[in-house]
């Protein structure tokens, strides 16, 4: 018997898989590490049988737009990432409704869908950059990954939900999920977060997590690049970009772990689910 509360026994829901694609050097070569990095990610997906959705910079998709329609033909979601992976605190509304608008059209010009999905770099989406949801709805997004709801983060946004939710203005938030409640709600399934962290807690997380919970994880293809020396990536400090390269090596086998919990579609699925009917206003 299963006791009320008792999570041990529940079984491992499925993790939705999300991938930030974009070159952390700032190059673009059409044909770099992230390029190659990327085909692993789709070799890796194949063999699991797994879909994900891209976040994809608008440099990354008119630098190698080859690798936008293949992910696209292997029936993987594409989504936007910025033109310049900036976080939205550096942004201007204007910018970024122009780039916005420009990117957007050139992706779904690329991959033939829909172009839904939104994520903020650094989920730098705070009560100081509200401006941004406004402006997504405007050009057409239907939906932002873009919130961490924890104090764990220099963008960390602590009042948000950890529940999938709408904004005022119908778009749709999937935050980071994080364990815990209050303040000390801690992210477990993506990037450093789940690479340094023993996979027997992230899977007593997922089996206490609800289940109107949006669960997904977040990885970048340098994160599989193992082999690559170290090299200071702009804008990202010293100590953050060590701990990244040195918990590369634990990139694919937490993924894969993740994968082998069974298929979760992508985030636009969820979205046209119609599970999400909580709103919020920050204000």
């Amino acid at each position: 018997m299963i006791w009320p509360g008792n999570s041990e026994k529940r079984p491992v829901p499925a993790v939705i898989l999300t991938i930030d694609l974009e070159d952390p050097t700032g190059v673009y070569a059409p044909s770099g590490r992230y390029v190659q990095m990327t085909e692993r990610l789709l070799s890796m997906f194949d063999e699991t049988q797994r879909r994900a959705t891209f976040f994809v910079t608008g440099q990354a998709a008119a630098a190698a737009p080859e690798m936008i329609r293949k992910i696209a033909a292997l029936r993987h979601e594409i989504a936007w990432h910025t033109r310049n992976h900036v976080p939205l605190t550096l942004e201007t509304p204007q910018r970024f409704r122009q780039e916005s608008r420009v990117d957007k059209d050139m992706l779904e010009q690329l991959c033939g869908q829909e172009v839904a999905g939104f994520r903020a770099p650094c989920f730098s989406l705070t009560p100081k950059t509200m401006w941004a949801v406004d402006v997504l709805g405007e050009t057409g997004f239907r939906y932002s990954s873009s919130i961490m709801p924890t104090c764990f983060s220099l963008f960390g946004f602590p009042r948000a939900p950890s529940m999938p939710f709408l904004w005022p203005n119908g778009l749709a938030e999937f935050p980071l999920p994080v364990a815990g409640a209050g303040f000390l709600r801690i992210p477990y399934l993506g990037g450093v977060y789940l690479y340094s962290m023993p996979f027997f807690l992230v899977t007593r997380w997922l089996k206490k997590a609800a289940s109107n919970e949006c669960l997904w994880t977040y990885a970048h293809p340098f994160d599989f690049d193992a082999g690559a020396p170290f090299e200071r990536f702009p804008g990202v400090p010293l100590w953050i970009g060590l701990a990244m390269w040195m918990l590369r090596s634990k990139a694919e086998s937490k993924i894969r772990r993740l994968c082998a919990f069974g298929g979760a579609g992508t985030l636009k699925d969820f979205l046209d689910s119609g599970k999400i009917v909580k709103r919020f206003d920050c204000n």
